[in-house]
């Protein structure tokens, strides 16, 4: 089976540039900037996936391992290490994303929601990508952003 992330075009790294709370529902916003800052990729997730990366990007440890602890203890405990996180398509408008893990040589990719797999490779320091027709599709040239 050929790599997803080789069959695809072009990939855009990103980084998290910020989260955002909605404070009436249980709704969080992640705003994705490819590293030229020209595009921000809004994802909307709920409020404990967005926590979770929120306490990554501040090197907060909580007292208990959220999900995306144990999740990279589990694939450094295997042997394996996480290659990439990678949005690679918008479906239904449901972004989707895989895991990209290396173990003994081998590519495996786990199919993931966005926020699990961010959250996932900010806590193993693995790059994120998204693929061009995503942010081609979904994204905002940052010029015409207003990010508060």
């Amino acid at each position: 089976m050929a790599s997803i992330f080789r069959g695809v075009i072009g990939l855009i790294q990103v980084t998290v540039e910020r989260v955002g709370f909605d404070q009436d529902s249980d709704q969080a916003v992640l705003l994705l900037s490819d590293l030229s800052k020209s595009f921000i990729l809004p994802i909307w997730v709920r409020a404990q996936e967005a926590t979770a990366i929120a306490l990554s990007l501040e090197d907060l440890k909580p007292p208990r391992p959220v999900t995306a602890d144990l999740s990279a203890t589990i694939i450094e405990r295997l042997g394996a290490s996480v290659v990439m996180a990678l949005i690679t398509e918008i479906k239904d408008e449901v972004f989707h994303s895989v895991l990209v893990i290396n173990h003994g040589g081998r590519e495996l990719e786990l199919d993931s929601r966005p926020s699990d797999s961010i959250a996932i490779a900010l806590r193993t320091s693995s790059p994120i990508y998204v693929a061009d027709s995503v942010m081609a599709e979904a994204g905002i040239p940052s010029k015409t952003t207003e990010v508060q």
